[in-house]
């Protein structure tokens, strides 16, 4: 949505990293976006991985594509009310939220980037049940934004309000 978004607005070059390759019900979502006049790169990487983010930066650079600015989306869920979290659910969210943000805050610092748009949720400011880790993910999110910018760089959070579709254990 966000890249349909950008080309709406004149965006015509547009990069997404994902993990995986997109779906066949994800292809023909590409597709409208490009007729918007966007080409779209898909990058194939782990946020949560330095390296991987690295790579695909210099995979734009190679395309002579300045970057004007970043959109950090990636999130996931894995929901449980506090007596039943763990180390490792806290390890799960906080990947692609916290060490994609950091990793991407350091791989970008040498670039004159427009923006640095981070996704957050209002679970970072007012907690939702069953998502402590997401909304510790999320502070450390409306954080970053707050030292970016304290520090001359672009740095702004969007928060939006989302329910897990599982059930809470």
């Amino acid at each position: 949505e966000v890249a349909r978004w950008l080309a709406e607005r004149g965006a015509r070059q547009i990069g997404l990293l994902a993990r995986r390759q997109p779906t066949a019900a994800e292809q023909p979502r590409i597709a409208q976006i490009m007729e918007h006049g966007a080409t779209i790169e898909i990058l194939r990487g782990d946020v949560s991985q330095a390296a991987d983010v690295h790579a695909a930066l210099a995979a734009l650079r190679r395309g002579g594509r300045p970057l004007a600015g970043v959109f950090h989306l990636a999130g996931v869920l894995d929901d449980a009310l506090i007596a039943r979290q763990s180390p490792e659910k806290f390890a799960r969210v906080f990947a692609p939220k916290v060490a994609g943000t950091w990793n991407l805050h350091l791989a970008t610092l040498d670039q004159p980037l427009d923006y640095f748009i981070l996704f957050s949720s209002a679970a970072a400011a007012f907690g939702s049940a069953g998502q402590a880790n997401h909304a510790a993910a999320n502070a450390f999110l409306d954080a970053v934004a707050h030292y970016r910018r304290s520090r001359g760089l672009p740095g702004q959070t969007i928060k939006h309000r989302f329910k897990s579709p599982r059930a809470i254990n």
